[in-house]
């Protein structure tokens, strides 16, 4: 499996940054992007539901979650798989790192460094949203 991985240190402890962007329930506390989100517990675990512009939704089912992570993945229509995790290291008490990282395997082999190319812009894009809705862009 194909992986991307943005990391950043932070000027802000581990805790406030989580606060911002750990919550799977709250993405819309940073990512601009998404007009509305809901999330429910169903047997596979905890699904989160966005609606995009255009009215396109995406589900989303965390796998697995911790003190300062979580994973989700989702079906899509050009990948095999797709896990992407999102979480802070805590280094001291007034810094910590975001740290996005995306597992995938395209269907089409051929597409892997489109595929990669993609899923870098696409973490870059959040770290920066991250940041600004930190009051740290």
């Amino acid at each position: 499996m194909q992986e991307v991985v943005v990391r950043e240190e932070v000027a802000l402890g581990a805790e406030a940054v989580w606060a911002v962007i750990g919550d799977f329930s709250g993405i819309r506390k940073w990512a601009g992007l998404v007009e509305a989100e809901s999330t429910e517990v169903t047997p596979k675990g905890k699904v989160r539901t966005l609606t995009m512009p255009g009215g396109r939704t995406v589900s989303e089912l965390m796998t697995d979650e911790g003190p300062h992570h979580y994973t989700y993945t989702l079906d899509r229509p050009d990948m095999d798989a797709y896990f992407s995790t999102v979480s802070v290291e805590p280094g001291g008490a007034a810094d910590c790192a975001i740290v996005l990282r995306v597992r995938f395997q395209p269907k089409d082999a051929s597409q892997l460094e489109a595929a990669t190319e993609g899923m870098t812009k696409f973490c870059r894009g959040n770290l920066k949203a991250m940041k600004r809705a930190l009051g740290l862009a």
